[in-house]
C-alpha cells in the first residue's frame, strides 16, 4: 500500500508539473496566429509597431515579477496558492485580450501585460519542484517533464487556434471570430485547469528567503570561482540569452511575414507554428541520444593524448568519474554547437523565403512553406540549446550559488524576450527589413561558436 501511495503521489506530481506548463505555453503562443489581424481589426494602422509593444512590454513585466515572485511566495507562505493565483491572472489576461474588440485596442496590451505577470510561473516551478521532493533524480525528471510539456503545449495552443479559426458567433452582442476565439476559449480552459490544480497541487510551505538568501554573497561566490569556471558560466549565460533571442525571432517575424507578406489566414498560420513547435519538441526528446552519440564518436575517433608528459600526470590522477564528467561536458558543448548550426540553417531559410517573395521568384504559398521550414529548424535549434545549456551551466556553477541566484538566472531568458522585440522591430523598419533582423541572429551565432569551441577545451 505504501508503494502504491508513493506511486500515486509521483504521478500526481507529474500531472501537476504538466498542467503548470499549459498556462506558460498558452500565454506565449495561442494568440500568435491571429495577432496581426486582430491588431488591425482593433484599429491600429501600424500593426508591426504595435506587435513590438505587445511583446516587449509583457516581457518587461515578466522579468520584474520573476524577481519578486519568490518573495511574494515567502510572504504568503504557500507556493500552491501563488501558482493558482498566477493561473487566475492568466485567465483574466486572456479573457480581457479577447474582449479588446468591444473595449479598445488598449485592452490588447492590458491583457498581454496581465499574461506577462502570469508567465512568472516559470520562475516558481523550480522552487515548487524542489519543495515537493529532495530526490535529485526526481527533480531532474520533473524539470524534464515541464520542459517537454511546455513544448507540446505550444503545438496544442496552435491546434486550438486552427480548430477555432472558423468561429463566428455572438455572445451578448459581442462577436467571437477567428481573431479572438483562441484566447477566449483558452481563457476558460486555463480556468478549468486552475480548478483542477487546486486538488492536484501539493501545498509545500515556501521557504523564507530573507535569512537564507544573500544575493551579494552569492554574487561574490560566483565571481570568485576558478577562472575557467567563471568564464564558462558567463559564456553559458550569454547562450541562455541567445536561445531566447532565437525564439523571439520566430514569435515576432512569423505573424508579420505570414500575415502581411504571404497573406495566410489564421488557420494556416496555426498549422505553420504547430509544425515548427512539434519539430522543436523532438529536439528535447533526441538531445540525450545525441549527447550519447557524440560521446561515442569522440571515444572512437579521438585517441588519448599520450605525447605530452604533463598531461600524462594529470590523467593518472583523474578519477573515472572526472573522465566521464569531462566527456559528458564535451558532448554537451558539441550538442550546443550543433544546435547553433541547425538554427543558422533555419535562419538562412527564413531570409531565403523573404528574398524569394520580394523578388517574385517563388509564389506566396511556396515562400510561406519555405519560411515555415526555416521556423521549424530554428525552433529545433532552440530546443537543443534548451537541453544542453542548462545542463552545462549546472556543471560550472556551485549548486548552492545556483539556487540563490535562480531569480537572476531565470531573468536572463526574460531579458532576451524583452530586448529581441525592440531590436527586431527597429531593424524591420529599415529598407532591408526581415532579412536584416534575421541576419543579426546569424551574426550572433558567428560570434558564439568560437566561444563554445573555447569551452570545449575546458576541463572541469
Amino acid at each position: 500500500m505504501k508503494l502504491a501511495d508513493s506511486q500515486k503521489q509521483l504521478y500526481l506530481q507529474y500531472l501537476a508539473v504538466t498542467l503548470i506548463a499549459v498556462q506558460f505555453s498558452f500565454d506565449s503562443c495561442v494568440y500568435l496566429s491571429s495577432v496581426v489581424q486582430y491588431i488591425t481589426v482593433c484599429g491600429s494602422k501600424n500593426p508591426e509597431n504595435y506587435l513590438f509593444i505587445l511583446q516587449a512590454v509583457p516581457a518587461a513585466v515578466q522579468v520584474f515579477f520573476s524577481f519578486i515572485i519568490g518573495d511574494i511566495a515567502s510572504y504568503v507562505g504557500s507556493l500552491k496558492w501563488v501558482i493558482i493565483f498566477l493561473y487566475f491572472l492568466s485567465f483574466v489576461g486572456n479573457f480581457l485580450y479577447s474582449c479588446a474588440g468591444a473595449i479598445s485596442i488598449d485592452a490588447l496590451l492590458a491583457g498581454r501585460i496581465i499574461c506577462g505577470a502570469a508567465s512568472s510561473s516559470g520562475a516558481v516551478i523550480f522552487s515548487y519542484i524542489t519543495a515537493v521532493t529532495d530526490d535529485r533524480t526526481k527533480v531532474f525528471k520533473l524539470l524534464s517533464i515541464y520542459r517537454t510539456s511546455a513544448g507540446i503545449c505550444m503545438a496544442l495552443a496552435q491546434l486550438i487556434a486552427i480548430l477555432l479559426a472558423l468561429c463566428d458567433f455572438d455572445i451578448g452582442g459581442y462577436r467571437i471570430t477567428s481573431y479572438n476565439a483562441p484566447t477566449f476559449i483558452s481563457s476558460f480552459i486555463i480556468l478549468l485547469i486552475c480548478v483542477i490544480l487546486i486538488y492536484v497541487l501539493e501545498n509545500p510551505s515556501a521557504r523564507s528567503t530573507k535569512r537564507h538568501k544573500n544575493y551579494l554573497g552569492a554574487w561574490k561566490q560566483f565571481f570568485s570561482a576558478r577562472r575557467n569556471r567563471l568564464i564558462g558560466s558567463l559564456i553559458l549565460l550569454w547562450h541562455m540569452f541567445l536561445s531566447t533571442f532565437f525564439m523571439c525571432e520566430v514569435l515576432y517575424f512569423m505573424p508579420l511575414f505570414l500575415t502581411l507578406k504571404v497573406g495566410w489566414k489564421a488557420e494556416y498560420e496555426g498549422v505553420a507554428f504547430m509544425v515548427a513547435a512539434l519539430l522543436g519538441v523532438t529536439g528535447s526528446f533526441f538531445s540525450p541520444n545525441l549527447v550519447r552519440l557524440f560521446a561515442k564518436l569522440r571515444y572512437f575517433n579521438m585517441p588519448e593524448d599520450t605525447e605530452t608528459t604533463d598531461n600524462d600526470d594529470i590523467k593518472k590522477e583523474e578519477s573515472n568519474d572526472n573522465r566521464d564528467m569531462n566527456n559528458l561536458h564535451r558532448s554537451q558543448v558539441t550538442l550546443t554547437i550543433f544546435a547553433l548550426l541547425v538554427a543558422i540553417i533555419g535562419q538562412s531559410f527564413m531570409i531565403g523565403a523573404s528574398e524569394a517573395l520580394s523578388h517574385g521568384t517563388l509564389p506566396k504559398t511556396n515562400s510561406g512553406i519555405f519560411f515555415t521550414a526555416g521556423l521549424s529548424l530554428t525552433m529545433l535549434g532552440y530546443n537543443f540549446m534548451g537541453s544542453s545549456v542548462p545542463a552545462l551551466f549546472s556543471m560550472y556553477i556551485d549548486p548552492q550559488v545556483k539556487v540563490q541566484l535562480m531569480p537572476f538566472i531565470g531573468a536572463i531568458a526574460g531579458v532576451g524576450k524583452l530586448v529581441a522585440p525592440i531590436v527586431l522591430a527597429a531593424l524591420y523598419k529599415t529598407p532591408l527589413g526581415l532579412p536584416l533582423g534575421v541576419g543579426l541572429g546569424m551574426i550572433l551565432i558567428g560570434v558564439s561558436i568560437p566561444l563554445l569551441i573555447y569551452l570545449a577545451g575546458n576541463r572541469l
